[in-house]
């Protein structure tokens, strides 16, 4: 990890190493970061107050973190790879990307190969 230039410990900020974009290393990268940082779950409605309705056939992929170096990179990489995400948000220090669309959803499977994080499959992919 040290010869890549990944820094170890807790950081205030980070970015993608330089050893990582030029080697070709990026999809590999998004999946160890989307296996930290990302998950997976049903599209729910929080149209009605405490009554949550979740969508059985529609999925959300999501990125959280406080990293906003490395949140702007890996949504830039993302869009390079040809995966559309929403706009990268800020709330309260913590950067916010989710897939929703079902189509971009299966392009990230494929293309970043994660394993599912649920003990249930995803319906429909």
């Amino acid at each position: 990890m040290v010869e890549l230039g990944i820094p170890m410990g807790k950081k205030r900020d980070a970015n993608i190493p330089e050893a990582v974009l030029t080697s070709g290393l990026v999809v590999p990268f998004i999946r160890g970061l989307y296996h930290a940082e990302g998950s997976i779950y049903r599209r729910y409605s929080k149209k009605y107050n405490r009554h949550a309705r979740i969508y059985d056939n529609l999925l959300v992929i999501q990125m959280r973190m406080k990293l906003g170096t490395l949140m702007t990179q890996v949504h830039a990489e993302l869009a390079k790879l040809g995966i559309l995400t929403t706009r990268l948000t800020c709330r309260d220090g913590i950067y916010t990307f989710r897939i929703t669309k079902q189509q971009e959803i299966r392009r990230f499977i494929e293309i970043i190969g994660p394993r599912y994080k649920t003990s249930v499959k995803p319906v429909s992919l």
